[in-house]
């Protein structure tokens, strides 16, 4: 019975990248149903036709909410099943339909919880997004958010198993979703992704990156923006991670192999 990939993405305004990047995107790739899902969080008319034309489910907030309860709403939405594959994935993503289905298969075929592949912010100048990622310390967001420097980011780039993966585009095993009660919605928006991964660890659920396949991700960085909404919420949300975690006092280092 083929597996259906249910791949849910949150609109801010963002049609014109949704379209670009997700347009004329196959419906099924070997042995996978390929069931991509927008949540529209501002509302677009514009994107709304595109979803009805490319068949695609859409779904429109009545008001604006945050990264995580979208995401959730979203996984409640859909018709998912413990045997299929959900995916968290931002609009400004690229995936090959053929790096999709290599990333799916290893992912269905392993006993790892949750996954995602190398992120290049630059595919064609080789430009990866760190993959060693350690759990961070209130100092290490104080730091990057100042700095720019990001110490709980390493370069060993054939790190498998980082302490967490980015949830610009990360793969859940649908039962492992549910049991980590998906997002907290308390955060609006960022840290989602490293306090579900930590959650994830303490319950003893594998996280890996699939070093074999990639996306790319063209990423605004908004957060390193000071004086910005962005950087409130960044901050909000360091804060909330670091408390709840019980790491305000500390500071990882990566290991910069």
């Amino acid at each position: 019975m083929p597996i259906n990939i249910f791949i849910s993405i949150i609109s801010h305004d963002q049609q014109d990248l949704i379209k670009e990047n997700f347009g004329n995107f196959p419906k099924k790739l070997d042995d996978f149903n390929i069931k991509l899902s927008v949540l529209d969080n501002t509302g677009s008319k514009e994107l709304e036709e595109f979803c009805d034309k490319e068949s695609i489910f859409y779904h429109q907030n009545e008001e604006p909410k945050g990264f995580g309860e979208n995401h959730n709403k979203m996984f409640s939405l859909l018709p998912i099943e413990d045997k299929d594959i959900f995916i968290v994935c931002n609009p400004d993503i690229k995936v090959l339909p053929s790096q999709l289905t290599g990333l799916a298969a290893n992912f269905v075929n392993s006993n790892i919880d949750i996954g995602a592949p190398r992120s290049y912010l630059d595919k064609k100048n080789d430009f990866l997004d760190y993959p060693d990622r350690y759990f961070p310390y209130l100092l290490n967001f104080i730091i990057s958010i100042a700095t720019g420097k990001r110490l709980h980011y390493g370069k060993n780039d054939d790190q498998e198993y980082p302490q967490w993966v980015s949830g610009s585009f990360i793969l859940f095993k649908p039962e492992v979703f549910k049991a980590l009660n998906g997002f907290d919605e308390e955060y609006f928006m960022y840290c989602e992704d490293i306090d579900i991964c930590f959650r994830a660890v303490q319950k003893g659920y594998k996280i890996k990156l699939d070093t074999k396949y990639f996306i790319e991700h063209n990423s605004r960085m908004a957060s390193r923006k000071l004086l910005s909404q962005s950087i409130f919420w960044h901050m909000r949300s360091a804060y909330r991670f670091s408390r709840k975690s019980n790491r305000i006092f500390g500071l990882s280092i990566a290991k910069k192999v």
